[in-house]
């Protein structure tokens, strides 16, 4: 069996991260839209607590992805 070479394991860990952060971008925005729609409604404020902290979450999550795309990118 031939050998994986660090530039291919690189280029298919780079697809992964990128696929995982285009993943969470499109999560932001569905979560966007569930805040608005329970912002509309005084019965949701529980799920507009959890929504919020989702948000945070995912925004933590996007960055992080980032950093490791940035960190592979400059090695």
């Amino acid at each position: 069996m031939e050998e994986v070479s660090e530039k291919e394991k690189w280029s298919l860990a780079q697809k992964l991260l990128e696929f995982q952060k285009n993943g969470l971008l499109s999560y932001g925005k569905y979560l966007d839209k569930e805040l608005e729609s329970a912002s509309q409604s005084s019965i949701k404020k529980a799920y507009k607590k959890y929504i919020e902290n989702e948000i945070k979450r995912n925004t933590e999550k996007i960055a992080s992805l980032e950093e490791k795309l940035n960190k592979r990118s400059e090695a």
